[in-house]
């Protein structure tokens, strides 16, 4: 093979080598800028996240108030039962 035969594969191989090199490149910075989008999305999910935690608490500190009402209900009924009972034997 002469050489200007070899030069001319050698030059295309070059160029093929150095259109994939740039296709990688062109692919590795878009893949970068889809994680940024991503992190950035993430961070966004999790103050979103935190401040709906934050929000519920109340709910889950109503369940306590629900049981404390209910306990004064129980012992307001108890009061009132023994209060018709003492009215009831004041009667005679």
């Amino acid at each position: 093979m002469p050489d200007a035969e070899l030069y001319t594969i050698w030059y295309w191989s070059l160029a093929v080598a150095g259109v994939v090199v740039l296709l990688a490149a062109a692919l590795l910075m878009a893949i970068v800028l889809v994680a940024r989008r991503i992190l950035s999305n993430a961070r966004q999910a999790l103050e979103a996240a935190e401040a709906i935690a934050e929000d519920t608490k109340v709910i889950w500190e109503l369940e306590e108030t629900n049981r404390t009402a209910e306990e004064i209900l129980a012992t307001a009924e108890s009061i009132e039962e023994r209060g018709g009972r003492i009215a009831g034997t004041l009667r005679g």
